[in-house]
């Protein structure tokens, strides 16, 4: 009886094709079958692999990529795999990178993409317009940044991408909300927060991220609650996903509201929150405000000393990187400490420092903030023509920078100075400027320009 030979073993075509871009790189690198595998790999296993005969592991491929100066890719694609797992990955890396730091590189990486892929699945063409409108962003270049958000909205309603058109609306809501422009950013980011959610993509950064600008948007147009709403949301997403950086932001805005409706215990319990979370996330600059914050509302509970004590940990932590603007409010706040204990001369000198932080950034809200309570220190100090005129240019600034809250407010204190220096006339004209008192729900500008952006 003839003797039954075994059928031969089919190879997949993957593995044949492994071993033949195996020969050819290790042809290419110079070495032998025997240097390739030293000091773990035999060298009939390297021969093995050469003919397709031994299935690789991951751990072997890994290491038989950088012995040859290779990637894993070159071994295991074709050329036209290969270039489309490139650019996939140096898009993917791109997007790895915090664009307000590495923003060039991020562009260059995206080129590189672009170069090996001109014309790129939907998906991987979105991810590189909100990339590159994200750079822009960072860079405050809002005009090229809304054109790119704009091409990605517009693609991602082809391409019917849910997930993504709402980031892509979340980010042209954040033009918007740079811009100033309340009214044009809440539709905006309402429709990415809602697109998100409906994708599933609400446990995401991105819409973390547009959850805060949400709550921002709807504070600025007097919406209370519902801004309170959306902090809190990105207050539960960022705690599930420990983006403790983002938790902490969010848990500062919400204390901000907090104070202005006077509820001070909440303020103070949703700061010391959000200062946990911001050194865990070791957010140095965020850290700072929200000590800020904490001094700020200990100086209304009548707790001077201990305020200093928090502005100063809060003037501390703010080193070269943190924004001019953020010291000043900072210094305004020990100015203003150092005036309620009585202590002219401190808060005048305070004061001085946050109008010079201010002006050096051209920040006309902080610099009128600033001369209102150097205005008020000299005024303690008996030198009230000098007051008088400190006034009088916070509120020509005030009303350029529209601080219509502050503006009254020194308005009202100019009037009174002027009645005091016999000026009956144009004391009468400012404290007609100063009008009404405003209704106790409208949200301060002081207050609205600490919300996060």
């Amino acid at each position: 009886m003839p003797k039954l030979s075994s059928p031969p073993l089919t190879r997949p075509d993957w593995l044949v094709q492994f071993g033949r871009r195996l020969l050819l790189a290790r042809g290419r690198a110079g070495l032998t079958q025997q240097a390739l595998g030293a000091p773990d790999l035999s060298k009939s296993f390297i021969s093995l692999l050469e003919s397709g005969r031994s299935h690789p592991s991951v751990e072997t491929v890994l290491a038989l990529a950088r012995r040859l100066n290779s990637s894993i890719g070159a071994l295991l694609l074709d050329p036209d795999e290969l270039r489309r797992e490139t650019a996939q990955s140096l898009a993917h890396l791109a997007g790895l990178l915090d664009p307000a730091v590495g923003g060039r590189e991020v562009v260059t990486l995206l080129d590189a993409a672009r170069t090996l892929l001109p014309d790129p699945p939907g998906e991987l063409r979105l991810r590189d317009l909100l990339l590159r409108a994200r750079v822009a962003l960072a860079g405050q270049a809002l005009a090229d940044a809304a054109r790119w958000a704009d091409e990605a909205i517009a693609l991602a309603r082809r391409q019917r991408l849910v997930h993504l058109l709402g980031m892509a609306q979340a980010v042209r809501g954040e033009v918007e909300v740079r811009r100033g422009a309340w009214t044009a950013a809440l539709p905006l980011l309402e429709a990415g927060t809602t697109a998100m959610q409906r994708a599933k993509a609400a446990r995401t950064e991105e819409n973390i991220r547009a959850l805060i600008l949400l709550g921002t948007t709807r504070a600025h147009l007097g919406g209370v609650e519902r801004a309170q709403r959306a902090y809190r949301r990105a207050v539960e997403l960022a705690a599930r996903l420990r983006l403790h950086g983002l938790r902490g932001r969010a848990l500062a805005a919400q204390a901000l509201l907090h104070r202005h409706r006077r509820r001070l215990d909440a303020a103070l319990e949703a700061l010391g929150a959000a200062r946990a979370a911001l050194e865990e996330a070791q957010a140095t600059e965020e850290l700072s405000r929200v000590l800020t914050q904490i001094g700020l509302i200990q100086s209304e509970q009548g707790r001077f000393q201990e305020a200093l004590g928090t502005l100063g940990e809060a003037l501390r932590l703010q080193g070269r990187g943190t924004s001019p603007r953020q010291r000043s409010v900072t210094m305004a706040g020990i100015a203003a400490i150092h005036l309620a204990m009585g202590q002219p001369g401190e808060a005048a000198r305070a004061a001085r420092r946050a109008l010079k932080e201010a002006q050096s950034v051209r920040d006309q809200a902080s610099a009128a903030t600033a001369q209102v309570t150097l205005a008020r220190a000299l005024r303690a100090q008996g030198r009230r023509s000098d007051a008088i005129e400190l006034l009088r240019d916070a509120i020509a600034t005030l009303g350029r920078a529209r601080g219509a809250r502050l503006m009254a407010d020194a308005a009202a204190e100019l009037g009174t100075m002027l009645r005091e220096a016999g000026a009956t006339g144009e004391a009468a004209r400012y404290t007609a400027m100063a009008g009404p008192p405003a209704r106790a729900e409208a949200i301060p500008g002081v207050i609205l320009d600490q919300l996060p952006r």
